[in-house]
């Protein structure tokens, strides 16, 4: 793994890092030692390793990308296969998917174009750079067609997702059933929208444009209400559950953070 150095971090950056990094591993311990099925060995790697080392690996990266150190790829590329069989195995099926087949290989593509990209004289710091106001209006426009398509195409596959990949039920019946059925299109229309702000906000970062943290920080706030209604839907998932919960509320807190530090790298007034 990486080595990272904390000598440039300033003060928020360290309490926020270890604050989190605190809260995930004792989360983990303490829901995990009465939360495991110690016959299951899908339980055990669950609870005491993918859960919390995709959380740990996921808070390396957002940070070292908010500023802006090239090293945060490597940190993608282990959070993207882990967070992907979190998704899936809590019936998130658009995250699973973008996780797995988008994000996983983009991490690379990450790595070679911020290469080319650095600032003069450096070998881990990327030069930050900023949209029109004209193209940002564009894209957020063609943004929200999309999701709304995506979530349609997500509904209808739902059935045989849930036969398919053989689970008892869909966490999109869950939105359903608490919030009546005109809205049941909600869960789906969620998910697309996480999977259309993630897929932009990533091309934004391999471009090393600012303007990502904006769809960061709509992808974090969604994607919070998302792990929260899992462990509502299933409190058994608790567990492995709310470590990713945890993780989500980091990067919310870091995304902001983010979005200064690019805007002045930027060259935002």
């Amino acid at each position: 793994m990486v080595k990272i150095g904390v000598k440039d971090w300033n003060r928020f950056e360290k309490i926020w890092f270890f604050s989190f990094l605190i809260i995930i591993l004792a989360a983990t311990i303490y829901f995990s030692v009465t939360g495991t099925d110690y016959t299951s060995l899908e339980s055990i790697l669950l609870n005491w390793a993918v859960s919390p080392v995709s959380a740990i690996t996921g808070i390396f990266c957002v940070v070292l990308a908010a500023k802006g150190k090239i090293s945060n790829w490597t940190y993608g590329v282990v959070n993207s296969i882990l967070y992907g069989y979190l998704a899936y195995r809590s019936g998130y099926y658009g995250d699973a998917i973008i996780n797995l087949v988008y994000f996983l290989p983009t991490q690379f593509i990450g790595i070679a174009f911020w290469r080319k990209r650095l600032l003069q004289n450096s070998k881990t710091d990327v030069k930050m750079r900023r949209l029109t106001l004209k193209q940002l209006l564009l894209i957020l426009s063609g943004s929200i067609i999309a999701a709304v398509l995506f979530g349609f195409f997500l509904h209808g596959v739902d059935s045989w997702f849930t036969g398919a990949m053989k689970r008892n039920e869909s966490i999109y019946m869950y939105f359903e059933s608490v919030l009546g059925g005109r809205a049941y299109l909600a869960g789906p229309l969620l998910d697309s929208l996480t999977e259309v702000t993630q897929i932009l906000a990533q091309i934004f970062m391999v471009l090393a444009l600012a303007e990502q943290w904006v769809f960061w920080i709509i992808t974090n706030i969604i994607t919070i209400i998302m792990w929260a209604v899992v462990i509502i839907a299933d409190p058994l998932s608790l567990s492995w559950a709310l470590p990713t919960l945890i993780m989500w509320i980091a990067y919310l807190v870091n995304s902001v953070n983010g979005y200064i530090t690019w805007k002045r790298g930027a060259g935002y007034a």
